[in-house]
């Protein structure tokens, strides 16, 4: 499932209208242009990207960074971190993921929950689903939808953890004690399947078979895509590649060029795929998202 059949399936699902081009809400052309005024600017600049970010937000009227708040305060979890925090002074990754889900700033891990509560909000509301009734909406966006935003970010943080078990018959001297390291890895496969289970308990209870498949499939594509990346990557072991000698092919070749135009491919593609909804400031967002993640210049 590529993201533009996500983005044209997901919100006829969870109170997308029937017309995808039937205008729901006749926005001001002044709010559509301070949307959009940032799509001009430099992608590369931190503060450029936190300010689509943060006018984002301010569309779906929901803070991203305590979309998960609920599931990472629970009580399992809360028994978890406190685990977590036997692994300081040691060298296993978990302890960078977590740092990273406290301390994110401008790479906006909260960007998944994001991009449905946006999409959520330019599909409009439901005219002949029934069942999107039964939720109440606040600031266009049904609680349902609210609710498969922080089960993709569930699903996000999961994988993260899970990307941090380290193989054990890898370890070096300079990795530190294999107990750590053993302990570090239970922990991770502990709290990285809880989020996981939080996830799937949050999927059942939104009672649409269709979103579950939808998000079935795009976990399995997730998966495979890093076992595809571990399996690849068994003949390129750490301290057998010459870094200085790959950099100075890497500047030789098109290699760079090629995924930068991949990039602008695939940003080009989403952009068609937002035409399918009507003209709106969640919509513009949608875009200048984007435009900062694909446009490099």
């Amino acid at each position: 499932m590529n993201f533009r059949q996500l983005l044209l399936h997901l919100p006829r699902y969870l109170g997308a209208s029937g017309s995808p081009r039937r205008l729901w809400w006749s926005p001001s052309l002044d709010t559509i242009s301070s949307v959009g005024s940032w799509r001009g600017r430099s992608s590369k600049s931190p503060a450029h990207w936190n300010q689509v970010v943060s006018e984002a937000e301010k569309i779906v009227g929901y803070p991203t960074s305590f979309m998960s708040l609920r599931c990472l305060l629970s009580d399992e979890l809360s028994n978890i971190a406190m685990q977590v925090r036997k692994l300081v002074g040691t060298q296993h990754p978990l302890l960078t993921t977590a740092r990273g889900l406290v301390h994110d700033s401008w790479n906006s891990l909260q960007l998944r929950g994001l991009v449905v509560l946006l999409i959520s909000k330019a599909a409009g509301p439901s005219s002949v689903n029934t069942s999107c009734q039964n939720y109440d909406m606040v600031s266009g966006i049904y609680s349902c939808q609210r609710s498969l935003a922080e089960i993709t970010e569930l699903i996000h943080i999961a994988l993260l953890v899970h990307r941090g078990i380290v193989n054990l018959n890898e370890l070096q001297s300079s990795d530190g004690p294999l107990k750590d390291m053993q302990f570090g890895n239970k922990i991770a496969i502990l709290s990285g399947d809880f989020l996981l289970a939080n996830a799937c308990n949050g999927l059942a209870l939104l009672q649409n078979t269709k979103v579950v498949e939808l998000l079935a499939s795009a976990l399995m594509d997730l998966v495979q895509g890093v076992y595809h990346e571990n399996s690849t990557s068994k003949a390129q072991e750490k301290g057998r590649l010459d870094y200085a000698k790959l950099r100075e092919r890497i500047k030789a070749g098109k290699g760079v060029t090629s995924a930068i135009d991949l990039c602008r491919y695939h940003g080009n593609k989403a952009l068609e795929a937002l035409e399918s909804f009507p003209p709106s400031e969640a919509r513009s967002a949608l875009e200048n998202i984007v435009f900062a993640v694909t446009r490099f210049s």
